[in-house]
């Protein structure tokens, strides 16, 4: 299917820089400071002790849930206006998702075939789980995976995917599903 995030103000903030969100976040454990610059960012997805690792200059943003999740400088800055309030909003970007149920598209069937995904089918829970930002991320069955970008060879075949998970509640609060 593909989806757009509707524009929504988001807060965010960059690592390193000291803001108040940043100190709020690193008291409550949420955001834990490492060496050399790195981080550990408590998402919801986030399994065990460890974090997702991100570095300074990535930014932090808030789901609507209030829960930090990185994302990678680059992306943001492309993907993201300030708002004079302050806060962000993201560009409105088609993108192509998944959801249990739907055949499998070349996206899914790439992740699964290189193990980049698994699927847990006996965990509802935890059903869907990769390793990414040097940590194990897990989300429920009716998870909608959500590809942000898909790197295409000379071929046209996929050489590699950036993708999340997006929590059922969260997807149909902030996506809007444009063809199925």
């Amino acid at each position: 299917m593909v989806v757009m995030k509707v524009p929504a103000p988001v807060t965010a903030f960059c690592l390193g820089e000291g803001s108040a969100l940043e100190a709020s976040l690193l008291q409550s454990g949420q955001l834990r400071r490492l060496p050399n610059g790195r981080w550990e960012v408590f998402s919801q997805e986030c399994t065990g002790s460890s974090g997702q690792l991100a570095q300074d200059g990535d930014y932090v943003k808030l789901d609507s849930q209030g829960f930090p999740y990185p994302n990678h400088r680059e992306y943001f800055l492309a993907s993201h206006r300030r708002q004079p309030s302050g806060q962000y909003v993201q560009l409105p970007t088609p993108l192509t998702a998944w959801q249990l149920g739907e055949p499998l598209g070349e996206e899914m069937q790439f992740l699964l075939e290189h193990r980049l995904l698994r699927l847990d089918h006996d965990d509802p829970e935890h059903f869907f789980a990769y390793t990414g930002w040097g940590t194990l991320l897990t989300a429920a069955r009716d998870a909608v995976v959500l590809f942000r970008h898909v790197e295409r060879g000379g071929d046209g075949g996929i050489t590699d995917i950036d993708f999340s998970f997006v929590k059922r509640e969260v997807f149909d609060a902030t996506y809007r599903v444009l063809e199925q």
